[in-house]
């Protein structure tokens, strides 16, 4: 096995298998750390395993991951998902450059690239079933549903679970657990949960991926 799969696999592996911040800054010089566009992209495949949707689906039924407006994360996608599954569904990217073309993909990430659009895009989608995460300074007051943020130079995340609870999404006690900030439906305004306990939050060390 080369490298590159051997670095890929012990970033799917630890920094998803327990939601884990990864840190996108140097351990020390000799290492390159991982880009943002690679954790954001694990990340996102991670999600569906922690998200239940209303509408049940058949096994062969791949659960589609539509990005717009962040080709990097695309790109990494791309390499990450061949093979792999969520649920026991298999997973695919549709990287998309109009929300129009959202279709009945599961899971939707907005790039910095359309931040500047953000509330029109996401109004846009109405209240389909769809998982909106988005990369933006205030994602959340924008209407989406996960939120990264980068916290002392690690991919963090936010939820809103009164947005996911409207589209009819459920979301794992785990996943709420390891967000930095939930805005939970009894609230008026943004509410901020705890910082995720120990156990969700670990900060790794982590070896860079090699070309």
């Amino acid at each position: 096995m080369s490298a590159f799969r051997v670095a890929l696999r012990r970033l799917l592996g630890l920094a998803l298998g327990g939601l884990v911040a990864v840190s996108v800054s140097p351990v020390d010089a000799q290492q390159r750390p991982y880009s943002a566009a690679e954790v954001k992209a694990a990340f996102l495949y991670r999600f569906g395993t922690y998200v239940e949707w209303p509408q049940p689906a058949a096994a062969s039924d791949p659960i589609r991951i539509a990005v717009l407006g962040a080709p990097n994360v695309a790109m990494q996608l791309a390499t990450y998902l061949p093979g792999r599954s969520i649920q026991g569904r298999p997973v695919q990217v549709r990287p998309i450059e109009r929300i129009d073309d959202v279709g009945d993909a599961e899971v939707l990430f907005i790039g910095e690239d359309r931040s500047s659009t953000l509330t029109e895009l996401i109004a846009a989608l109405g209240k389909r079933p769809t998982l909106v995460v988005t990369d933006a300074v205030d994602g959340l007051k924008h209407g989406a549903m996960v939120n990264f943020q980068i916290v002392d130079q690690r991919v963090r995340f936010e939820i809103s679970l009164r947005k996911a609870q409207d589209a009819g999404l459920m979301l794992s006690s785990v996943l709420l657990s390891a967000a930095i900030r939930v805005e939970t439906s009894s609230c008026s305004r943004d509410c901020h949960g705890p910082l995720a306990p120990p156990q969700f939050a670990l900060f790794w060390p982590f070896e860079p991926l090699e070309a």
